[in-house]
């Protein structure tokens, strides 16, 4: 009895020193190829729910809960900006009796933006800035309202000339281009002789776009939600009837900042009608697990089994620029109104707050310089229009509580890739964290032309890098229609 009882002992441990042997080496095996697989592994951990649960495809109504629902009016028209003279003075006046306060000195723009450049801001505003000529160039382009959901949405459509040259074949498909905050359409405006100006195909086949440029509800001269809860998906279903109502049933999207928010719901929803996508701010696209997960497999697993091309995109690497220059969107995300009361009155307040984006947001380097570099990206003329606009409709109140209604429903990332066919523009100083590297946001666009890289420009290259920006959205149409 006691041999068959040493017999059995040394059996049992045999068999569990070999189980530790083939879990010890099967075990780095299997979570290597999880590692190596991980997107597979992600689709598994993190399924997609029922689109229709998470998009909204029915019909709102966004005027003031309670009151009597406007009517159904399909009717566009046509509408001219105007802005008075007594409310020219009034802003004039505004300017004149500015407080300022000190600036730090040695600082630059390390604490915002400084009071000695806000003088200079104000000093050109009153004194060499000519809003007429500024308003003749805003409308220049046809612009137009039409209601839908019980919003006027305002727009810019601009056609094509036509070709004067009998053997150009020249197609006109549309594209509506989209922006986000603190810009405006205006925004947008360097893009059009860019796109509406025919390029070659194929031989005698050229292409031209017919642009539509819209300001987002709550933004500039298009209405504000009475009510909550407009959040993209919301606007790109109101964005999808407006080129549905312009007979526009197909067509491209570009988007930056929220215009990219807004461009991928639209990719998502409106496949059908959606030709490709170009979107500047495209990091979005992948959702807050799989993003964290995919941050602590590159801190912690051999780079043999998972490396990443542009480290420097990850947030570890700008968690602390993250930190410093996202304080403006909890504010935003959270009681937008109290901010908004402040920069709705002081027309210098608003343009400091505007403006200090466009400088940290263009290179965040740009804080170590006296100006803020803005005179080195952009004319004072065109950053003051941008302002301008928020300031003669008076929506900035209304265009930060997207934030807020964005952040209350869910966020952005929900998971679902885009299908359509898409090109990234990466433009290299894009505000930290914004952009994912490649790695992360291939498995959400599943017909990816190209991720663009440039190695200038940052938040804003509508207005910083136009010609850059076309390029892409060229490159995107050349794609799709040599497909046909």
């Amino acid at each position: 009895m006691a041999n068959v009882s040493k017999s059995n002992t040394s059996g049992g441990r045999s068999l569990l020193g070999s189980s530790l042997i083939f879990f010890t080496l099967i075990t780095p095996i299997l979570l290597g190829l999880a590692v190596f697989n991980h997107d597979c592994v992600l689709e598994r951990i993190f399924p997609l729910p029922d689109i229709k649960t998470v998009f909204p495809f029915g019909d709102e109504e966004w005027s003031a809960p309670g009151s009597k629902p406007a009517k159904a009016d399909d009717a566009v028209v046509p509408w001219k900006l105007q802005v008075s003279n007594k409310d020219l003075e009034d802003l004039k006046d505004r300017l004149r009796n500015t407080r300022y306060g000190t600036a730090m000195s040695g600082q630059n723009f390390v604490y915002g933006f400084p009071a000695d450049q806000l003088k200079k801001v104000v000093d050109y505003w009153l004194n060499k800035y000519d809003w007429k000529k500024q308003e003749a160039l805003i409308n220049q382009y046809d612009h137009f309202k039409t209601n839908i959901e019980g919003l006027n949405i305002h727009f810019v459509r601009v056609q094509p000339a036509k070709s004067t040259d009998p053997k150009r074949n020249v197609r006109v498909t549309p594209i509506i281009l989209l922006h986000g905050w603190p810009g405006s359409f205006f925004e947008l405006y360097k893009l059009i002789p860019l796109l509406t100006t025919p390029q070659q195909i194929s031989g005698n086949d050229y292409a031209a776009f017919e642009v539509i440029i819209p300001s987002l509800p709550g933004y500039g001269f298009s209405d504000a939600a009475q009510k909550t809860g407009l959040n993209p998906p919301h606007i790109a279903r109101i964005f999808n009837k407006l080129m549905t109502r312009l007979k526009l049933d197909k067509y491209f999207v570009h988007g930056g900042d929220w215009g990219s928010a807004v461009g991928r719901s639209l990719a998502i929803m409106y496949p059908d009608c959606v030709l490709g996508v170009d979107l500047t701010l495209y990091g979005m696209a992948v959702p807050p697990g799989p993003s964290f997960i995919k941050n602590i497999l590159y801190l912690t697993m051999p780079r043999f089994l998972f490396n990443v091309s542009e480290p420097h995109k990850l947030l570890p690497t700008n968690f602390f620029s993250l930190l410093r220059e996202s304080g403006y969107m909890h504010i935003q995300a959270t009681k937008p109104d109290t901010v908004g009361a402040a920069l709705l009155d002081s027309p210098a307040g608003l343009a400091a707050y505007i403006l200090e984006k466009f400088s940290t947001w263009t290179n965040v380097d740009n804080i170590n310089k006296p100006d803020g570099a803005l005179s080195e990206y952009f004319s004072l003329d065109d950053l003051l229009t941008n302002v301008m606009v928020y300031w003669v409709s008076g929506s900035i109140i209304t265009s930060q509580r997207l934030y807020k209604e964005t952040w209350s429903t869910g966020g952005l990332s929900d998971g679902f890739p885009v299908l359509v066919p898409s090109v990234l523009s990466d433009f290299r100083h894009e505000f930290a964290g914004n952009n994912a590297p490649d790695e992360f946001v291939r498995p959400y666009f599943k017909d990816l032309i190209t991720i663009s890289k440039h190695n200038s420009g940052g938040h804003f290259p509508a207005m910083e890098r136009p010609a850059d920006l076309a390029e892409d959205i060229w490159a995107l149409a050349k794609n799709v229609l040599s497909r046909e």
